[in-house]
């Protein structure tokens, strides 16, 4: 268990720090008179939708790695490639959580972490864009 916690810590702070520089990138990016309106909007959500696509990568390389170290695996026999455990990221860090595929022993416990720090970091994404789509420029 500690290792699992010590993992879920380790990547909750990488995306934290991950997901900090691009918002401030897209607010770097942004802050320009002649970006304005769809322009920005657009620039702000391909920055953010790229900075959640490789946080959830970053969980399923640690569920990779917990995977390969024992701390729990997969209750289905078909997640065999990082594709698969690519997508069980995706749909739980989005908390979406289909089902089709769970984790098993102590990988849950930073299954339930992603889905928390991705609902986190989700919302941070919003609140960007509500400031990068409100801001008046003089």
């Amino acid at each position: 268990m500690t290792l699992a916690a010590g993992l879920a810590i380790i990547l909750f702070g990488l995306c934290g720090g991950l997901h900090a520089r691009a918002m401030a990138f897209a607010m770097h990016l942004t802050d320009r008179k002649h970006i304005t309106g769809t322009g920005a909007l657009l620039i702000a959500l391909y920055v953010l939708a790229a900075a959640h696509i490789a946080e959830a990568g970053l969980y399923a390389v640690g569920f990779f790695i917990g995977e390969s170290t024992g701390i729990g695996g997969f209750a289905q026999s078909d997640v065999n490639s990082f594709m698969d455990v690519f997508y069980f990221s995706v749909v739980n860090y989005s908390s979406l959580g289909l089902g089709d595929i769970y984790p098993t022993g102590h990988l849950r416990f930073p299954a339930g972490i992603e889905a928390l720090n991705g609902f986190l970091l989700i919302s941070c994404s919003a609140s960007t864009i509500f400031l990068v789509t409100t801001r008046r420029h003089s």
